[in-house]
């Protein structure tokens, strides 16, 4: 269960979140598309493959002075499970069962099946409205959608998420200070040699399934923007030393992040889509993320 606020003295938003889990074969192919257009656009993906996917439902909702609980965990099991069912161990775009019709005519990308996985849900359980769902497909791939504030219960926004790892090295000092004064600051952080780690990037992307395609956005469009716009500017470099975004910024990790949002920002709009968000993690405890408004 997790507690939300925003807004200074506001009630926070409860949310209790339950997981599933299953697994299901696919294969990515446009019907009306030659095979040779297939490949380039879906590339190893127009061949059978699957994954196994984990759910991540939250309800939020009036904690219950009956029984303390917005939804009792007893009565969504089921429901879960119902659904969920009728993925596992399913073959996608299946002409079998009508429950999974929705992929005849659609791709079964991640983006997709979340799709599915929202629409078929219900949005109400007891005293829980049905907030967010999150679908991870691989280490890489996460497809989340959460409900739009409005009178429309089953009006979504959808973001599909991509991570990548790079290396760079930095050292956090301010100019007008010196070096011990730096180290009081900074700590080891400071060093004059600097130090590294192993930056993993997260980028949002939101938008809606392409009709023709199944994706928010093409992964390998996205993964060419992030080598080009990322890897190149940042990758085995001393961010310090090899990098013009920092000649006059001190680069936390805070200001890496803000520099690569904006950076992909403005790149992913004249590919005409929407920078929702990036995670930075730069150890296993520190992680930074930024946000459009």
């Amino acid at each position: 269960m997790s507690i939300e606020t925003s807004i200074p003295g506001a009630a926070p938003r409860v949310l209790l979140s339950r997981r599933s889990h299953f697994s299901c074969g696919r294969q990515l192919q446009n019907p009306n598309w030659s095979q040779a257009r297939n490949r380039e656009t879906f590339g190893r993906d127009t061949g059978p493959h699957g994954h196994e996917y984990t759910l991540d439902c939250a309800f939020g909702g009036p904690i219950s002075d009956s029984d303390g609980m917005i939804v009792n965990i007893a009565e969504l099991k089921p429901i879960l499970q119902k659904i969920t069912s009728a993925l596992d161990g399913a073959w996608l775009p299946s002409h079998l069962d009508p429950a999974l019709s929705f992929f005849v005519a659609r791709r079964p990308t991640a983006e997709n099946i979340a799709l599915w996985l929202w629409q078929t849900l219900p949005h109400s359980v007891a005293n829980g409205a049905l907030f967010r769902i999150r679908l991870r497909e691989s280490r890489r791939v996460l497809v989340e959608i959460v409900a739009r504030n409005d009178s429309q219960n089953k009006s979504q926004i959808m973001k599909i998420s991509r991570s990548y790892e790079f290396a760079a090295a930095h050292r956090l000092a301010a100019p007008d200070l010196s070096d011990d004064e730096n180290f009081a600051r900074f700590d080891k952080c400071s060093n004059l040699a600097g130090h590294g780690h192993n930056f993993g990037l997260d980028v949002f992307i939101e938008g809606v399934p392409d009709a023709q395609t199944g994706w928010i956005i093409n992964p390998q469009l996205l993964d060419k923007i992030v080598d080009e716009e990322v890897f190149e500017r940042f990758d085995h470099k001393h961010l310090n030393l090899d990098c013009a975004e920092f000649r006059d910024l001190i680069p936390t990790t805070e200001n890496l992040s803000q520099t690569i949002f904006e950076i992909l920002r403005a790149r992913l709009e004249t590919e005409g889509f929407k920078l929702a968000k990036i995670g930075l993690h730069e150890t296993q405890k520190n992680y930074f993320e930024v946000e459009a408004l």
